[in-house]
């Protein structure tokens, strides 16, 4: 059976926004496509959420903000190597504006008054380039493990581990995102092939059943690692090509 999943589903979003009239409203476009959505109105808030928060998709920044306006917002998140995607939002909307706002390391930016549908697109979108944009990884180094996607094949000390297709699915899907916190409505969608809110432990299966065959110690894991209340995410691993 071919089921229909939304292509780009939104687990964990961020606004923030001291206008709550407009918060309000983009908070219920995102809950339509199944987002968890966390609103603050203080920058310095919305900094610590944003470096704390692994599986965070995308956040939206007011530009005016009490405590710590989105522009130094962005650049300190950028700063320590955070790569969440970001869209500005702000009551002005000059080129010289924008341009400082994208300079800082936003991803887009929107001027108000804005549709809120619009800016959900926009994220989708952004999203979409972040996560699959890339080029698939070929091989990858996991502990003393060496997995090759081209030819499916997993080879330790010379010796091969054997590794179903759903495993190399899931194996390949961690990969590509590079140590970040896959949600289980991810591997519904992209993995699974089944609609993003569907509630299934088959990929929780699949991730344990990799964990044996890639980690030492099942029971104390390196590279299959449980993000919990989120999903997985692979630690301790080397992309090689």
């Amino acid at each position: 059976m071919i089921y229909t999943a939304a292509p780009e589903p939104f687990s964990k979003v961020l606004i923030a926004e001291d206008d709550d009239a407009t918060a309000r409203a983009i908070k219920r476009v995102f809950e339509k496509e199944g987002a968890q959505v966390t609103i603050t109105a203080n920058g310095y808030d919305a900094a610590t959420f944003i470096q704390s928060e692994d599986s965070l998709d995308v956040a939206i920044l007011d530009v005016t903000m009490p405590g710590m306006d989105g522009i130094t917002l962005v650049r300190r998140v950028r700063k320590f190597g955070c790569h969440t995607p970001v869209i500005m939002v702000s009551g002005s909307d000059s080129v010289g504006d924008r341009v400082r706002g994208l300079e800082a390391g936003a991803d887009d930016y929107m001027g108000k008054p804005f549709n809120a549908h619009e800016l959900m697109t926009r994220a989708k979108a952004i999203c979409r380039r972040v996560r699959y944009g890339g080029n698939q990884p070929r091989r990858v180094q996991v502990g003393g493990i060496l997995c090759n996607f081209e030819t499916r094949t997993a080879q330790k000390d010379g010796e091969p581990v054997h590794l179903t297709p759903m495993e190399w699915k899931v194996l390949r899907h961690l990969a590509f995102r590079k140590g970040r916190a896959v949600s289980r409505a991810e591997f519904n969608v992209w993995v699974l092939k089944v609609p993003h809110d569907l509630q299934t432990r088959t990929i929780d299966r699949h991730a344990y059943a990799l964990r044996c065959k890639l980690d030492e110690n099942p029971l104390e894991p390196r590279h299959i690692l449980k993000v919990q209340g989120v999903g997985y995410r692979l630690g301790d691993f080397k992309i090689v090509d």
